[in-house]
């Protein structure tokens, strides 16, 4: 007898992991592989930041279980993080830790919403808001974005579009197109949201991650916004898996419920680190510049190479790139760049199921001689 699966469970792969998976299969089969499909940074948390953890470990090995909502001290840390960073002054006890971001959108989406509810997305968007909220039951909204929008929503389009949803998710800057809401329309969009009782879900992963203007957050327009954040991007500490919610005081409660019955507590040595990391921001801000050198490298070299379409890029460390022009199957051109030129990336297909297959996100979040290499090998092939 064939046992059934759950329906729940029949959701898209991750293509930016499985495209992941590939390339490290090929580069231990000896292949040199220029590595711009996944979104992490080719950095580490700051060196002084692993020694403490280091010292942690060595003076409790045990390290065991923490409250569920993550070690007081970090969530205190956290909230002085939001007084220095952004001048609001919060309460530590709205501050919950998670297991990544990626736990602590299960814990919002359950406990903010309840099963048969809709929630919006705006594609192109990163690609686990849609395949989580269908594994948890929950009709997903979607809702199209431009390069003459800037690939992110504003209070008209929301107005405009005539779609009822209970929830919205939205992310600045962005995954997959490194664009951002401006604090204008970001207060716009919380005001839209209190007046219909929209719940909104600020995606803040990649704040601290930006080139020009600083970005803002929605707690500072909105008091029933949920706030998630992630130390895998901006703080480099992709492995250790750890991230934050910021919660309206009436659902932390609820949170710390579910927390504790799913998950327990947050990975505590990760907590000991998280902890230290605030303490090297100067380095952090250095890998920022980074960034900014290989997005510069790639927004004045992909163009001479044949991809000449690229989105604005203000923050993040992605590229979305239009290929209308070159093919209308980016699963087949990412392939081929892959097997023929030796540069992995992840096609638009993952961010935009109905658009993405003339679209491609590059990530720049590697070495600026792989992003000089990376173009030289695409206009090599292009050509």
């Amino acid at each position: 007898m064939t046992l059934k699966p759950s329906t729940r469970s029949d959701i898209e792969s991750f293509r930016a992991l499985e495209n992941l998976r590939e390339a490290n299969e090929r580069v231990l089969r000896g292949e040199n592989i220029i590595r711009l499909e996944a979104g992490q940074p080719c950095f580490g948390a700051p060196e002084k930041a692993l020694e403490h953890a280091r010292d942690v470990i060595k003076s409790d090995p045990r390290q065991g279980y923490t409250e569920s909502l993550g070690m007081a001290l970090l969530r205190d840390r956290i909230a002085v993080h939001y007084r220095n960073f952004y001048g609001i002054d919060l309460p530590y006890n709205r501050v919950a830790v998670t297991a990544a971001s990626s736990t602590g959108f299960i814990l919002t989406f359950l406990a903010a919403f309840d099963a048969g509810d809709k929630v919006a997305v705006t594609n192109p968007t990163y690609p686990a808001y849609r395949n989580i909220l269908r594994s948890l039951n929950l009709e997903v909204v979607e809702l199209e974005t431009t390069a003459e929008s800037n690939y992110q929503p504003t209070a008209a389009l929301l107005e405009k579009s005539g779609k009822k949803f209970d929830g919205l998710i939205i992310n600045s800057p962005a995954n997959p197109t490194g664009a951002m809401i401006d604090g204008d329309e970001l207060k716009k969009i919380c005001a839209w949201c209190d007046a219909n009782g929209v719940r909104l879900i600020s995606d803040e992963a990649y704040h601290g991650v930006t080139y020009e203007d600083k970005a803002p957050t929605a707690l500072q327009f909105s008091d029933n916004v949920i706030v998630t954040n992630t130390f895998s991007k901006y703080f480099a500490m992709t492995g250790w898996r750890l991230g934050w919610l910021v919660l309206p005081e009436n659902m932390t409660d609820r949170i710390k419920r579910l927390a504790e019955n799913l998950f327990v507590s947050p990975p505590t040595i990760a907590q000991h680190l998280a902890y230290k990391v605030f303490d090297h921001t100067d380095i952090l801000d250095g890998y920022v510049r980074h960034y900014r050198t290989n997005r510069d490298i790639l927004k004045t070299h992909l163009p001479e190479a044949g991809i000449k379409n690229l989105s604005a890029a203000k923050g993040a460390f992605y590229l979305y790139a239009d290929l209308s022009d070159l093919t209308n199957d980016s699963e087949q051109f990412c392939r081929r760049m892959l097997d023929e030129a030796k540069v992995s990336a992840t096609s638009g297909v993952d961010f935009d199921p109905k658009r993405g297959h003339t679209t491609m996100r590059l990530s720049y979040a590697g070495k600026p001689e792989d992003m000089q290499e990376a173009c030289r090998r695409i206009k090599e092939w292009l050509e």
